[in-house]
Protein backbone atom coordinates (compact mmCIF):
# COMPACT_ATOMS: atom_id res chain seq x y z
CA UNK A 1 0.00 0.00 0.00
CA UNK A 2 1.70 3.54 -0.98
CA UNK A 3 1.71 6.43 1.70
CA UNK A 4 -0.82 8.19 0.09
CA UNK A 5 -3.14 5.37 0.77
CA UNK A 6 -1.73 4.53 4.46
CA UNK A 7 -2.28 8.06 5.19
CA UNK A 8 -6.11 8.48 3.38
CA UNK A 9 -7.12 5.46 5.48
CA UNK A 10 -5.70 6.11 8.76
CA UNK A 11 -7.62 9.84 8.24
CA UNK A 12 -10.97 8.12 7.39
CA UNK A 13 -11.54 5.46 9.80
CA UNK A 14 -11.08 7.61 12.89
CA UNK A 15 -9.83 4.46 14.57
CA UNK A 16 -6.84 7.42 15.94
CA UNK A 17 -10.07 9.74 17.32
CA UNK A 18 -11.51 9.12 20.95
CA UNK A 19 -15.04 11.02 21.55
CA UNK A 20 -15.91 12.17 24.95
CA UNK A 21 -19.23 13.64 25.17
CA UNK A 22 -20.24 16.24 28.10
CA UNK A 23 -22.84 17.90 29.71
CA UNK A 24 -20.11 21.72 30.51
CA UNK A 25 -19.88 24.45 28.41
CA UNK A 26 -16.04 22.85 27.87
CA UNK A 27 -14.91 21.21 24.71
CA UNK A 28 -11.03 19.69 24.90
CA UNK A 29 -9.05 18.73 22.22
CA UNK A 30 -5.76 17.10 21.54
CA UNK A 31 -4.03 17.21 18.51
CA UNK A 32 -1.13 15.52 18.87
CA UNK A 33 -1.64 12.49 21.38
CA UNK A 34 -0.64 10.50 18.87
CA UNK A 35 2.63 8.79 18.70
CA UNK A 36 5.51 8.13 16.21
CA UNK A 37 5.00 5.94 13.55
CA UNK A 38 7.41 3.65 11.12
CA UNK A 39 7.50 6.61 8.55
CA UNK A 40 9.06 8.88 10.97
CA UNK A 41 11.87 6.74 11.22
CA UNK A 42 12.22 7.98 7.73
CA UNK A 43 12.25 12.11 8.41
CA UNK A 44 15.41 13.53 8.73
CA UNK A 45 14.17 16.14 11.04
CA UNK A 46 11.01 14.43 12.58
CA UNK A 47 8.14 16.80 14.79
CA UNK A 48 8.08 15.24 18.11
CA UNK A 49 4.45 13.82 19.27
CA UNK A 50 2.72 15.90 22.73
CA UNK A 51 3.27 12.67 24.66
CA UNK A 52 0.72 12.64 27.73
CA UNK A 53 -1.50 15.06 26.43
CA UNK A 54 -4.20 12.20 25.59
CA UNK A 55 -4.29 10.82 29.12
CA UNK A 56 -4.20 14.26 30.32
CA UNK A 57 -7.01 15.30 28.04
CA UNK A 58 -8.92 12.19 29.22
CA UNK A 59 -8.65 12.94 32.85
CA UNK A 60 -9.27 16.54 32.68
CA UNK A 61 -12.37 15.82 30.33
CA UNK A 62 -13.50 13.37 33.28
CA UNK A 63 -13.19 15.66 35.98
CA UNK A 64 -15.55 18.69 34.96
CA UNK A 65 -17.75 16.89 32.70
CA UNK A 66 -16.37 18.22 29.55
CA UNK A 67 -16.60 17.06 25.74
CA UNK A 68 -13.20 15.91 24.05
CA UNK A 69 -11.86 14.96 21.00
CA UNK A 70 -8.58 13.41 21.61
CA UNK A 71 -6.30 12.00 19.10
CA UNK A 72 -4.58 9.03 20.76
CA UNK A 73 -2.45 7.25 18.07
CA UNK A 74 -2.33 9.48 14.57
CA UNK A 75 1.81 11.36 13.95
CA UNK A 76 1.47 14.52 13.72
CA UNK A 77 4.45 13.89 11.10
CA UNK A 78 1.42 12.43 9.29
CA UNK A 79 -1.24 14.80 9.24
CA UNK A 80 -0.79 17.38 11.76
CA UNK A 81 -4.22 18.27 13.53
CA UNK A 82 -3.23 21.96 14.57
CA UNK A 83 -2.09 23.05 11.10
CA UNK A 84 -5.30 24.02 8.92
CA UNK A 85 -3.56 22.88 5.30
CA UNK A 86 -3.24 19.69 6.42
CA UNK A 87 -6.58 19.24 8.43
CA UNK A 88 -8.20 20.53 5.37
CA UNK A 89 -6.32 18.33 2.84
CA UNK A 90 -6.34 15.30 5.25
CA UNK A 91 -9.09 15.03 7.69
CA UNK A 92 -11.46 18.03 7.05
CA UNK A 93 -14.22 15.95 8.74
CA UNK A 94 -12.22 16.92 11.98
CA UNK A 95 -12.93 20.45 11.42
CA UNK A 96 -17.04 19.82 11.37
CA UNK A 97 -16.69 17.50 14.15
CA UNK A 98 -15.40 20.49 15.77
CA UNK A 99 -17.95 22.73 14.39
CA UNK A 100 -20.71 20.26 15.37
CA UNK A 101 -19.55 20.22 18.93
CA UNK A 102 -19.05 24.07 19.06
CA UNK A 103 -22.20 24.53 17.60
CA UNK A 104 -24.33 22.16 19.84
CA UNK A 105 -22.26 23.13 23.17
CA UNK A 106 -23.42 26.83 22.49
CA UNK A 107 -26.97 25.88 21.66
CA UNK A 108 -26.86 24.58 25.29
CA UNK A 109 -24.85 26.81 27.20
CA UNK A 110 -24.96 30.60 25.49
CA UNK A 111 -21.28 30.42 24.37
CA UNK A 112 -18.30 27.79 24.14
CA UNK A 113 -15.13 27.20 25.40
CA UNK A 114 -12.46 25.35 23.66
CA UNK A 115 -9.41 24.52 25.54
CA UNK A 116 -6.70 22.73 22.97
CA UNK A 117 -4.17 20.95 25.04
CA UNK A 118 -0.64 20.74 23.60
CA UNK A 119 2.60 19.61 24.90
CA UNK A 120 5.89 22.05 25.34
CA UNK A 121 9.34 20.00 25.14
CA UNK A 122 10.91 21.93 28.36
CA UNK A 123 11.75 20.15 31.21
CA UNK A 124 11.11 22.81 33.92
CA UNK A 125 7.21 22.79 35.56
CA UNK A 126 5.89 25.79 33.22
CA UNK A 127 2.32 26.13 30.91
CA UNK A 128 2.29 28.74 28.39
CA UNK A 129 -1.21 30.14 27.30
CA UNK A 130 -1.85 30.96 23.59
CA UNK A 131 -4.67 33.39 22.77
CA UNK A 132 -3.14 34.74 19.52
CA UNK A 133 -1.09 37.06 21.85
CA UNK A 134 2.60 37.47 23.62
CA UNK A 135 3.19 39.71 26.59
CA UNK A 136 5.31 42.91 26.60
CA UNK A 137 5.52 44.37 29.98
CA UNK A 138 1.68 45.25 31.18
CA UNK A 139 0.47 44.44 28.20
CA UNK A 140 -0.80 42.03 25.66
CA UNK A 141 -0.26 41.99 21.79
CA UNK A 142 -0.92 40.19 19.04
CA UNK A 143 1.61 38.31 17.69
CA UNK A 144 1.80 38.93 13.98
CA UNK A 145 -1.56 39.07 12.52
CA UNK A 146 -2.57 37.31 15.09
CA UNK A 147 -6.82 37.39 16.09
CA UNK A 148 -7.45 37.40 19.42
CA UNK A 149 -9.08 34.28 20.64
CA UNK A 150 -11.01 35.17 24.00
CA UNK A 151 -12.64 37.95 25.96
CA UNK A 152 -11.37 40.27 28.12
CA UNK A 153 -13.44 38.40 30.79
CA UNK A 154 -11.79 35.32 29.92
CA UNK A 155 -8.54 36.50 29.99
CA UNK A 156 -8.84 38.41 33.31
CA UNK A 157 -11.37 35.68 34.76
CA UNK A 158 -10.52 31.75 34.53
CA UNK A 159 -7.04 32.37 32.20
CA UNK A 160 -5.87 34.97 34.78
CA UNK A 161 -7.33 32.71 38.15
CA UNK A 162 -5.10 29.49 36.17
CA UNK A 163 -1.73 31.47 36.27
CA UNK A 164 -2.93 32.20 40.10
CA UNK A 165 -3.32 28.77 41.02
CA UNK A 166 -0.59 27.52 39.25
CA UNK A 167 2.13 30.03 40.54
CA UNK A 168 0.70 28.53 44.38
CA UNK A 169 2.16 25.32 43.39
CA UNK A 170 5.28 26.48 42.37
CA UNK A 171 4.59 26.35 38.53
CA UNK A 172 5.21 29.59 36.20
CA UNK A 173 2.71 30.82 33.72
CA UNK A 174 3.01 32.87 31.01
CA UNK A 175 0.81 34.20 27.80
CA UNK A 176 2.55 33.77 24.31
CA UNK A 177 6.11 33.05 26.02
CA UNK A 178 7.11 30.13 23.33
CA UNK A 179 3.59 29.49 21.81
CA UNK A 180 1.22 32.82 21.00
CA UNK A 181 -0.76 30.47 18.30
CA UNK A 182 -1.14 33.65 16.21
CA UNK A 183 -0.10 31.82 12.78
CA UNK A 184 -3.02 31.92 10.23
CA UNK A 185 -2.22 28.12 10.32
CA UNK A 186 -2.95 27.17 13.77
CA UNK A 187 -6.01 25.78 14.80
CA UNK A 188 -6.74 27.89 17.89
CA UNK A 189 -7.72 30.67 14.82
CA UNK A 190 -10.02 28.90 13.51
CA UNK A 191 -12.02 30.14 16.68
CA UNK A 192 -11.48 33.74 16.01
CA UNK A 193 -12.98 36.57 13.10
CA UNK A 194 -9.56 35.20 11.15
CA UNK A 195 -11.78 33.56 8.46
CA UNK A 196 -15.00 34.87 8.77
CA UNK A 197 -14.64 34.94 4.46
CA UNK A 198 -13.78 31.15 3.95
CA UNK A 199 -14.91 29.17 1.66
CA UNK A 200 -15.10 26.18 3.94
CA UNK A 201 -18.68 26.36 5.66
CA UNK A 202 -17.09 24.13 8.61
CA UNK A 203 -14.52 27.40 9.33
CA UNK A 204 -16.81 30.27 8.37
CA UNK A 205 -18.89 28.70 10.65
CA UNK A 206 -16.70 28.57 13.78
CA UNK A 207 -15.17 32.27 12.81
CA UNK A 208 -18.67 33.84 13.07
CA UNK A 209 -19.70 32.57 16.51
CA UNK A 210 -16.19 34.07 17.33
CA UNK A 211 -17.54 37.14 15.97
CA UNK A 212 -20.55 36.88 17.64
CA UNK A 213 -19.12 36.09 21.38
CA UNK A 214 -20.05 32.79 21.35
CA UNK A 215 -16.84 31.31 22.19
CA UNK A 216 -13.82 31.39 24.31
CA UNK A 217 -11.03 29.58 22.98
CA UNK A 218 -7.07 28.89 24.31
CA UNK A 219 -4.60 26.87 23.46
CA UNK A 220 -2.26 25.25 26.80
CA UNK A 221 0.80 24.33 26.21
CA UNK A 222 2.20 22.13 28.83
CA UNK A 223 6.16 21.43 29.69
CA UNK A 224 7.47 18.08 30.47
CA UNK A 225 7.32 18.01 33.79
CA UNK A 226 3.62 18.85 33.97
CA UNK A 227 3.18 15.54 31.80
CA UNK A 228 5.27 12.79 33.31
CA UNK A 229 3.09 11.48 35.78
CA UNK A 230 3.83 12.95 39.45
CA UNK A 231 2.53 15.72 41.63
CA UNK A 232 3.20 18.31 39.02
CA UNK A 233 0.89 16.87 36.84
CA UNK A 234 -1.20 16.44 39.23
CA UNK A 235 -1.01 19.75 40.66
CA UNK A 236 -1.75 21.67 37.06
CA UNK A 237 -4.77 19.05 36.10
CA UNK A 238 -6.21 20.40 40.13
CA UNK A 239 -5.54 23.75 38.78
CA UNK A 240 -7.07 23.66 35.37
CA UNK A 241 -10.21 21.77 37.37
CA UNK A 242 -10.82 24.43 39.67
CA UNK A 243 -10.82 27.50 36.62
CA UNK A 244 -12.97 25.66 34.12
CA UNK A 245 -14.37 23.07 35.90
CA UNK A 246 -17.64 25.64 37.94
CA UNK A 247 -19.37 28.19 36.26
CA UNK A 248 -17.22 31.86 35.62
CA UNK A 249 -17.00 33.94 38.97
CA UNK A 250 -16.21 36.88 39.54
CA UNK A 251 -12.26 38.24 39.01
CA UNK A 252 -9.88 37.57 41.82
CA UNK A 253 -9.76 40.34 44.36
CA UNK A 254 -5.98 39.11 45.00
CA UNK A 255 -4.75 39.24 41.43
CA UNK A 256 -2.59 41.54 40.05
CA UNK A 257 -3.08 44.99 38.07
CA UNK A 258 -4.57 43.62 35.16
CA UNK A 259 -3.07 43.49 31.73
CA UNK A 260 -3.66 45.61 29.06
CA UNK A 261 -4.95 43.78 26.12
CA UNK A 262 -4.73 45.14 22.88
CA UNK A 263 -6.11 43.38 20.00
CA UNK A 264 -5.23 44.81 16.67
CA UNK A 265 -2.17 43.88 15.37
CA UNK A 266 0.41 47.10 14.35
CA UNK A 267 -0.31 48.08 11.08
CA UNK A 268 3.30 47.86 8.99
CA UNK A 269 3.93 50.83 6.94
CA UNK A 270 3.99 50.10 2.69
CA UNK A 271 7.78 51.97 3.01
CA UNK A 272 10.78 49.70 3.57
CA UNK A 273 11.83 49.31 7.02
CA UNK A 274 15.25 50.83 7.68
CA UNK A 275 17.64 48.19 9.08
CA UNK A 276 18.52 48.35 12.50
CA UNK A 277 21.90 48.19 13.66
CA UNK A 278 22.66 44.32 14.35
CA UNK A 279 22.62 43.17 18.00
CA UNK A 280 25.07 41.39 19.41
CA UNK A 281 24.32 37.81 19.36
CA UNK A 282 23.61 35.79 22.02
CA UNK A 283 26.51 34.12 23.76
CA UNK A 284 26.43 30.54 25.91
CA UNK A 285 28.06 30.55 29.14
CA UNK A 286 28.50 27.66 31.33
CA UNK A 287 30.39 24.54 32.97
CA UNK A 288 31.34 21.79 32.40
CA UNK A 289 32.76 18.54 34.74
CA UNK A 290 33.73 15.42 35.50
CA UNK A 291 34.60 13.33 37.90
CA UNK A 292 36.20 9.81 37.27
CA UNK A 293 35.67 7.97 40.78
CA UNK A 294 31.86 7.94 40.49
CA UNK A 295 31.96 8.23 36.88
CA UNK A 296 29.40 11.06 36.94
CA UNK A 297 30.04 13.83 34.23
CA UNK A 298 27.84 17.18 33.69
CA UNK A 299 27.09 19.93 31.34
CA UNK A 300 25.83 23.32 32.43
CA UNK A 301 25.13 26.56 30.20
CA UNK A 302 22.96 29.61 30.03
CA UNK A 303 22.13 32.05 27.29
CA UNK A 304 23.17 35.44 28.26
CA UNK A 305 22.53 38.29 26.15
CA UNK A 306 20.20 39.85 23.11
CA UNK A 307 18.22 36.96 21.77
CA UNK A 308 18.85 34.15 24.70
CA UNK A 309 16.63 31.63 24.88
CA UNK A 310 16.97 29.59 27.84
CA UNK A 311 19.37 27.70 30.03
CA UNK A 312 20.10 23.93 30.31
CA UNK A 313 21.72 21.23 32.63
CA UNK A 314 22.46 17.29 31.16
CA UNK A 315 23.99 15.17 33.71
CA UNK A 316 25.54 11.65 32.36
CA UNK A 317 25.12 9.04 34.99
CA UNK A 318 26.90 5.77 35.72
CA UNK A 319 24.85 2.93 33.29
CA UNK A 320 24.13 4.60 30.63
CA UNK A 321 21.48 7.00 32.15
CA UNK A 322 21.45 10.67 31.71
CA UNK A 323 19.14 13.68 33.66
CA UNK A 324 18.44 16.44 32.10
CA UNK A 325 16.52 19.84 33.09
CA UNK A 326 15.90 22.80 30.09
CA UNK A 327 14.35 25.79 30.53
CA UNK A 328 13.31 28.80 28.26
CA UNK A 329 13.22 32.41 28.87
CA UNK A 330 15.84 35.35 29.21
CA UNK A 331 18.41 34.51 32.07
CA UNK A 332 19.15 36.77 35.09
CA UNK A 333 21.99 38.77 34.87
CA UNK A 334 22.96 40.07 38.50
CA UNK A 335 26.15 40.91 38.55
CA UNK A 336 28.40 37.36 38.73
CA UNK A 337 25.52 35.76 38.81
CA UNK A 338 23.33 33.86 36.05
CA UNK A 339 20.16 32.08 36.62
CA UNK A 340 17.06 30.79 35.12
CA UNK A 341 14.59 28.81 37.60
CA UNK A 342 16.33 26.50 40.10
CA UNK A 343 19.24 26.71 37.81
CA UNK A 344 22.62 29.32 39.18
CA UNK A 345 25.92 29.64 38.17
CA UNK A 346 28.57 32.57 40.15
CA UNK A 347 31.64 34.17 40.39
CA UNK A 348 32.29 33.12 44.38
CA UNK A 349 35.62 35.26 44.81
CA UNK A 350 38.16 33.90 42.53
CA UNK A 351 35.90 30.33 42.54
CA UNK A 352 32.78 29.35 39.97
CA UNK A 353 29.98 27.75 41.51
CA UNK A 354 26.76 26.03 40.04
CA UNK A 355 23.55 25.42 41.75
CA UNK A 356 20.67 23.39 40.84
CA UNK A 357 17.93 22.04 43.22
CA UNK A 358 14.50 20.99 41.11
CA UNK A 359 13.09 18.89 38.86
CA UNK A 360 14.86 16.75 36.29
CA UNK A 361 13.69 14.41 33.78
CA UNK A 362 15.79 10.39 33.70
CA UNK A 363 16.31 8.63 30.97
CA UNK A 364 17.81 4.90 31.24
CA UNK A 365 19.29 4.71 27.81
CA UNK A 366 21.38 7.42 26.58
CA UNK A 367 21.55 6.26 22.92
CA UNK A 368 17.36 6.94 23.09
CA UNK A 369 18.42 10.63 22.60
CA UNK A 370 18.69 9.98 19.06
CA UNK A 371 15.11 10.38 18.85
CA UNK A 372 13.85 13.02 21.43
CA UNK A 373 10.19 11.21 21.50
CA UNK A 374 11.67 7.95 21.93
CA UNK A 375 13.82 9.55 24.64
CA UNK A 376 10.92 11.23 26.99
CA UNK A 377 8.23 8.19 26.24
CA UNK A 378 10.70 6.44 28.38
CA UNK A 379 11.71 9.24 30.82
CA UNK A 380 10.38 9.45 34.75
CA UNK A 381 10.25 12.60 36.33
CA UNK A 382 12.37 13.06 39.52
CA UNK A 383 11.08 15.87 40.77
CA UNK A 384 13.76 17.25 43.40
CA UNK A 385 17.31 16.28 42.29
CA UNK A 386 20.09 18.63 43.66
CA UNK A 387 23.58 19.29 42.55
CA UNK A 388 25.73 21.86 43.99
CA UNK A 389 29.89 21.96 42.87
CA UNK A 390 32.62 24.86 43.43
CA UNK A 391 35.49 24.78 40.91
CA UNK A 392 38.69 26.41 41.58
CA UNK A 393 40.31 27.35 38.58
CA UNK A 394 44.22 27.58 38.29
CA UNK A 395 46.00 30.43 37.80
CA UNK A 396 45.29 32.62 34.56
CA UNK A 397 45.59 35.65 33.04
CA UNK A 398 41.56 35.67 33.21
CA UNK A 399 39.50 37.01 36.41
CA UNK A 400 36.34 34.55 36.49
CA UNK A 401 34.17 37.33 37.21
CA UNK A 402 34.98 38.70 33.31
CA UNK A 403 32.92 35.73 32.41
CA UNK A 404 29.56 37.98 33.79
CA UNK A 405 30.80 41.14 32.23
CA UNK A 406 28.35 43.21 30.86
CA UNK A 407 28.83 46.22 28.56
CA UNK A 408 25.99 48.72 28.16
CA UNK A 409 23.60 46.33 29.77
CA UNK A 410 24.53 44.00 27.50
CA UNK A 411 26.51 40.61 28.38
CA UNK A 412 29.62 40.55 26.67
CA UNK A 413 30.92 37.36 25.12
CA UNK A 414 34.34 36.68 26.57
CA UNK A 415 36.20 34.26 24.48
CA UNK A 416 37.84 32.77 27.55
CA UNK A 417 37.67 29.67 30.11
CA UNK A 418 38.89 28.55 33.31
CA UNK A 419 40.04 25.03 34.13
CA UNK A 420 40.76 23.51 37.33
CA UNK A 421 39.80 20.90 39.88
CA UNK A 422 36.05 21.17 41.70
CA UNK A 423 34.31 19.01 44.39
CA UNK A 424 30.67 19.30 45.33
CA UNK A 425 27.69 16.93 45.50
CA UNK A 426 25.09 15.16 43.97
CA UNK A 427 21.64 13.76 44.56
CA UNK A 428 19.74 11.97 41.28
CA UNK A 429 18.01 8.92 40.54
CA UNK A 430 19.32 7.06 43.41
CA UNK A 431 22.91 8.73 43.64
CA UNK A 432 24.06 10.54 46.59
CA UNK A 433 27.62 11.08 47.36
CA UNK A 434 30.42 13.60 47.11
CA UNK A 435 31.96 14.59 43.70
CA UNK A 436 35.49 16.08 42.86
CA UNK A 437 37.17 16.06 39.93
CA UNK A 438 38.27 18.79 36.68
CA UNK A 439 36.30 21.18 35.35
CA UNK A 440 35.88 23.86 32.74
CA UNK A 441 34.07 26.83 32.87
CA UNK A 442 33.46 29.84 30.12
CA UNK A 443 31.58 30.10 26.83
CA UNK A 444 30.49 26.68 26.58
CA UNK A 445 32.65 24.41 24.72
CA UNK A 446 29.68 22.36 22.80
CA UNK A 447 27.49 25.05 21.60
CA UNK A 448 26.88 24.91 17.71
CA UNK A 449 27.82 28.60 17.01
CA UNK A 450 27.22 29.38 13.62
CA UNK A 451 27.38 25.62 12.33
CA UNK A 452 30.10 26.78 10.02
CA UNK A 453 31.57 23.23 9.56
CA UNK A 454 30.42 19.44 7.96
CA UNK A 455 32.17 17.90 10.95
CA UNK A 456 34.26 18.79 13.78
CA UNK A 457 36.05 16.76 16.76
CA UNK A 458 37.18 18.39 20.25
CA UNK A 459 38.06 17.41 23.83
CA UNK A 460 39.38 19.42 26.41
CA UNK A 461 41.39 17.87 29.63
CA UNK A 462 42.37 18.72 32.88
CA UNK A 463 45.16 17.25 35.07
CA UNK A 464 45.96 17.38 38.90
CA UNK A 465 48.27 20.48 39.93
CA UNK A 466 50.26 17.77 41.99
CA UNK A 467 51.35 15.95 38.75
CA UNK A 468 53.11 19.11 37.64
CA UNK A 469 52.85 20.30 33.69
CA UNK A 470 50.49 20.05 31.65
CA UNK A 471 47.67 21.61 33.60
CA UNK A 472 45.22 21.78 30.98
CA UNK A 473 44.85 20.83 27.15
CA UNK A 474 42.24 22.18 24.48
CA UNK A 475 42.22 20.29 20.71
CA UNK A 476 40.02 21.56 18.25
CA UNK A 477 39.50 20.55 14.28
CA UNK A 478 36.60 21.07 11.86
CA UNK A 479 35.74 21.10 8.10
CA UNK A 480 33.85 23.43 6.48
CA UNK A 481 33.27 21.07 3.08
CA UNK A 482 36.47 21.28 1.45
CA UNK A 483 39.26 18.92 1.64
CA UNK A 484 41.00 20.20 4.28
CA UNK A 485 40.96 20.21 8.35
CA UNK A 486 41.29 23.02 10.30
CA UNK A 487 43.10 22.59 13.90
CA UNK A 488 43.60 24.58 16.90
CA UNK A 489 45.30 23.56 19.71
CA UNK A 490 46.31 24.87 23.17
CA UNK A 491 48.51 24.10 26.38
CA UNK A 492 48.70 25.37 30.17
CA UNK A 493 50.71 25.38 32.45
CA UNK A 494 52.39 27.65 35.44
CA UNK A 495 53.26 29.44 33.32
CA UNK A 496 49.55 30.63 31.20
CA UNK A 497 48.48 29.48 27.60
CA UNK A 498 50.47 28.72 24.86
CA UNK A 499 49.71 27.91 21.04
CA UNK A 500 49.93 24.22 19.45
CA UNK A 501 50.07 22.27 16.26
CA UNK A 502 47.85 19.48 16.10
CA UNK A 503 49.27 16.34 13.72
CA UNK A 504 46.36 14.11 14.21
CA UNK A 505 43.23 13.73 15.92
CA UNK A 506 41.67 10.05 16.21
CA UNK A 507 38.06 10.55 16.97
CA UNK A 508 35.65 8.15 15.19
CA UNK A 509 32.60 5.95 16.08
CA UNK A 510 30.78 3.13 14.36
CA UNK A 511 27.61 4.62 14.01
CA UNK A 512 26.14 7.23 14.98
CA UNK A 513 24.42 5.90 18.36
CA UNK A 514 27.92 4.30 19.54
CA UNK A 515 30.63 5.78 21.97
CA UNK A 516 34.02 6.19 20.05
CA UNK A 517 35.81 3.15 19.70
CA UNK A 518 39.25 5.22 20.28
CA UNK A 519 39.94 8.80 21.45
CA UNK A 520 43.87 10.05 20.68
CA UNK A 521 45.14 13.17 20.10
CA UNK A 522 48.99 14.26 18.94
CA UNK A 523 50.56 17.25 18.89
CA UNK A 524 53.86 19.57 19.06
CA UNK A 525 54.28 22.38 21.08
CA UNK A 526 57.53 24.98 20.47
CA UNK A 527 59.23 22.68 18.05
CA UNK A 528 59.34 19.89 21.06
CA UNK A 529 58.54 16.31 20.28
CA UNK A 530 55.28 15.46 19.42
CA UNK A 531 53.28 14.09 22.32
CA UNK A 532 49.93 12.14 22.30
CA UNK A 533 47.00 12.51 24.88
CA UNK A 534 44.53 8.90 24.78
CA UNK A 535 41.15 8.78 26.52
CA UNK A 536 39.29 6.34 27.80
CA UNK A 537 35.36 7.00 27.14
CA UNK A 538 33.31 6.84 30.98
CA UNK A 539 29.86 7.88 29.55
CA UNK A 540 28.58 9.61 26.59
CA UNK A 541 25.41 10.61 25.06
CA UNK A 542 24.44 10.27 21.41
CA UNK A 543 22.65 13.63 20.16
CA UNK A 544 20.79 14.71 17.03
CA UNK A 545 20.05 18.36 16.52
CA UNK A 546 18.70 20.41 13.61
CA UNK A 547 21.19 21.67 11.27
CA UNK A 548 20.95 24.75 8.47
CA UNK A 549 18.89 23.93 4.80
CA UNK A 550 17.37 20.93 6.14
CA UNK A 551 20.13 18.87 7.76
CA UNK A 552 20.84 16.91 11.02
CA UNK A 553 24.13 17.22 13.11
CA UNK A 554 24.85 13.72 14.93
CA UNK A 555 26.83 14.27 18.30
CA UNK A 556 28.56 11.57 20.18
CA UNK A 557 29.21 13.56 23.48
CA UNK A 558 30.22 12.70 26.58
CA UNK A 559 33.82 12.40 29.28
CA UNK A 560 37.05 10.54 29.57
CA UNK A 561 39.64 9.25 31.66
CA UNK A 562 42.64 11.18 29.77
CA UNK A 563 46.02 10.38 30.01
CA UNK A 564 48.87 12.24 28.64
CA UNK A 565 52.52 10.45 29.14
CA UNK A 566 52.56 9.64 32.65
CA UNK A 567 50.01 12.61 33.60
CA UNK A 568 46.62 10.87 34.26
CA UNK A 569 43.49 13.45 33.96
CA UNK A 570 39.62 13.96 32.99
CA UNK A 571 37.60 16.03 30.78
CA UNK A 572 34.83 16.06 27.57
CA UNK A 573 35.12 14.92 24.19
CA UNK A 574 32.53 15.67 21.13
CA UNK A 575 32.67 14.56 17.43
CA UNK A 576 29.87 15.99 15.22
CA UNK A 577 28.57 15.90 11.73
CA UNK A 578 26.24 17.45 9.87
CA UNK A 579 24.48 15.63 6.94
CA UNK A 580 21.17 15.25 4.79
CA UNK A 581 20.74 11.63 4.73
CA UNK A 582 19.51 9.37 7.75
CA UNK A 583 22.32 7.13 9.02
Amino acid sequence: MSGDAELSRATFDRSWLEEIDGRSPVLLVAPHGGTADLNARHLLNPKVNDLHTAEITREFARRIGASALINTALDRNSVDLNRMAQLLAHAPWFLELIAARVRSIAARHGRAVVLLIHGWNVIAPRLDIGIGLRRHGVELRPAGSARVSASDDFIHGPLARLGERLAESAIPASFGLRYPAGGAQNLLQAFTDRHLEDDVPALSELSAMAARGAIEAAQLELSVALRIPGSFRERCIEAMVECFGNPPRGDSTSAPARLHVIRTPEVRSAMPARRPPAAAPPGRVGIEFFDPRSRVGAMASFDLGPGGVGARIMVLLPGGRVALFTNEGRSRLDGTRASLGPLAFEARGHRLGLRFHGPMVIVPDATSYLRLERALASARLEESAEIEIELEPYPDEHEPRAMFRENGGQWDPVAMSAFGTFTGEIRADGIKCALGGFGRAGTSFTGLGPLRFTSRRMLWACFARETAEPLALEIRTHTDGGESEHASARIMNDAGWSACEVARVELETRSVSAPPEHLSATFTENGAPARTIVGKVENFVPLSRPGPANTRIFTSLGFARFRLGSHEGGGLFEYSRRTDNLP
